[in-house]
């Protein structure tokens, strides 16, 4: 086995931070085979495939994650990506695109936007079976208070302890905004939420 010099990086690496869960695959070529409806967020097949898929008829299915996954050429490729490649030509990469509202069958064009894995991170709802109804909140027994906290650049920051199970989350909303920016998520029951 050959072995690799200690300054030679190794070939195919991501930035830490951008990583993606899935195979990255390139996506040049499926525009011969599919055509997206930007207003829909739909996928459709240009061409017969597998002598079971005609043209016109929709393509993919949703996978055991919530994701619209298209099968071709005995590879799996994410439709948001394919969706986000086949409207701007451009193939995102390393990079991942994101559903602006967390929904994963959403894929209108206006609902897509390319992120880092860090990025993408901090627009996710609340996590379930947390002791509060809104995100970035705990209780706290020992103090018997509501705890604040929030995580960014791989760190969590402690807001405070608050008696206001409310207060606590218009905390974690602040430092949301100033922390994450456009990425920012208060969670889908927040009273906060921009209209």
């Amino acid at each position: 086995m050959p072995r690799r010099c200690a300054n030679t990086p190794k070939r195919d690496q991501p930035k830490t931070g951008e990583l993606m869960s899935s195979i990255v695959r390139p996506l040049a070529g499926l525009e011969k085979v599919l055509r997206y409806d930007a207003n829909t967020g739909l996928l459709y097949w240009t061409t017969y495939i597998y002598r079971i898929k005609k043209p016109g008829d929709l393509a993919g299915h949703q996978n055991a994650s919530g994701y619209i996954e298209i099968r071709f050429d005995r590879k799996n490729y994410q439709g948001h990506r394919v969706a986000w490649y086949l409207h701007t030509g451009e193939d995102p990469g390393i990079l991942q695109v994101e559903h602006i509202d967390t929904n994963r069958t959403n894929n209108k064009i206006e609902n897509l936007r390319l992120a880092t894995a860090a990025q993408n991170s901090r627009n996710k709802g609340k996590k379930t079976g947390t002791t509060s109804k809104y995100k970035g909140v705990a209780f706290y027994a020992r103090h018997g208070k509501w705890m604040s906290q929030i995580r960014a650049n791989g760190k969590s920051t402690h807001l405070g302890y608050f008696t206001d199970e409310l207060e606590a989350h218009r905390a974690y909303c602040l430092a949301a905004v100033e922390m994450h920016g456009e990425f920012a998520n208060f969670g889908e029951n927040s009273p906060f939420n921009p209209t």
